[in-house]
């Protein structure tokens, strides 16, 4: 047996050692699955950790780890047989060595218990700890002050406010902008409907809603989208044969069309998270819709027909 005590991975993704338990803060450090959403800057915690069967409780075979985003890393889930919980498993990803016939296997992560401004950008969590101690560039405060939702859930510490500044640049170009007052300015569907003596319209609406389930109450407050004869929604989020009441809007027929039932020849699409269109047509229209084309598969779509309603 050679024991190669001194040898180091080169592969900066794969450290050459990671202090492990449960419980422990760690960030992936490498491109799994960018569709999956497990990627270099994906943080979560070590809920569970499996040797390899056999080989005592030194040799680990995988990692499970509670993401912060509960969507990623669906491929990565229930690893093992069995296995009831709904972990993200990452197994040991092999780097060939220079010394000929040597190959490293490590984890692709690393404990974060804190990381850099630069690491957080895009991220939203209810409480954090920020230092600014370090900050070297502008834009930087902003990142690291702006993640948390709340005043309550952010705390500043080593604060300078010299650190919190804005590239000279924006704030020249942000000086030589137009000035406009939009203190007598009204949206504009309000306008389209309200003018005096205005011809009869359609008014047709396209809204990217990013799933329905969670922006329901939103829509259905929404001033504009209220306005809509026509609302065409993308991203519905909806799964299943039934339509909950709950995604009815008052005053409105749906016609919605989900993911899993648009596609014929693409099964990776057909069982992917997200997707989905509704159309809905206010009631005092005749809107039928139109079920079935001709060699048209593979696409999300709705197509509804729609009339005005016959004077009695």
């Amino acid at each position: 047996m050679v024991i190669l005590t001194d040898l180091k991975g080169n592969s900066r993704d794969l450290p050459d050692n990671i202090q492990a338990a449960q419980g422990a803060r760690v960030m992936v450090t490498r491109n799994l699955d960018t569709e999956d959403g497990i990627v270099n800057g994906t943080f979560g915690t070590i809920a569970n950790i499996v040797p390899i069967a056999g080989c005592g409780p030194t040799t680990v075979k995988l990692i499970g780890l509670q993401l912060d985003n509960p969507t990623a890393g669906q491929k990565f889930r229930r690893k093992i047989a069995g296995a009831t919980d709904d972990l993200v498993y990452i197994e040991r990803f092999e780097e060939q060595m220079s010394k000929r016939g040597v190959v490293r296997r490590q984890f692709p992560m690393k404990l974060a218990f804190g990381c850099t401004a630069h690491k957080v950008q895009g991220m939203t969590m209810k409480s954090a700890v920020v230092c600014l101690k370090r900050v070297f560039e502008s834009g930087m405060a902003y990142v690291a002050l702006s993640r948390t939702t709340s005043l309550e859930g952010l705390r500043i510490i080593d604060f300078e406010e010299k650190k919190i500044y804005a590239d000279p640049n924006v704030t020249t170009a942000m000086e030589n902008m137009t000035h406009a007052s939009f203190r007598s300015t009204r949206p504009l569907l309000h306008f389209v409907k309200s003018a005096e003596h205005a011809a009869p319209t359609l008014t047709v609406v396209h809204h990217n809603a990013e799933g329905l389930p969670p922006h329901m109450e939103d829509l259905k407050s929404h001033h504009e989208l209220g306005l809509a004869d026509v609302l065409c929604v993308t991203e519905t989020h909806l799964s299943g044969s039934f339509v909950s009441p709950k995604f009815q809007l008052e005053g409105y027929d749906m016609f919605a069309r989900n993911r899993h039932v648009s596609y014929t020849n693409r099964v990776d699409m057909a069982t992917k998270d997200g997707g989905g269109v509704a159309v809905y047509c206010r009631s005092s229209l005749q809107a039928e819709a139109r079920r079935y084309f001709h060699d048209v598969t593979d696409l999300e779509f709705s197509v509804v027909k729609v009339e005005s309603r016959s004077e009695p």
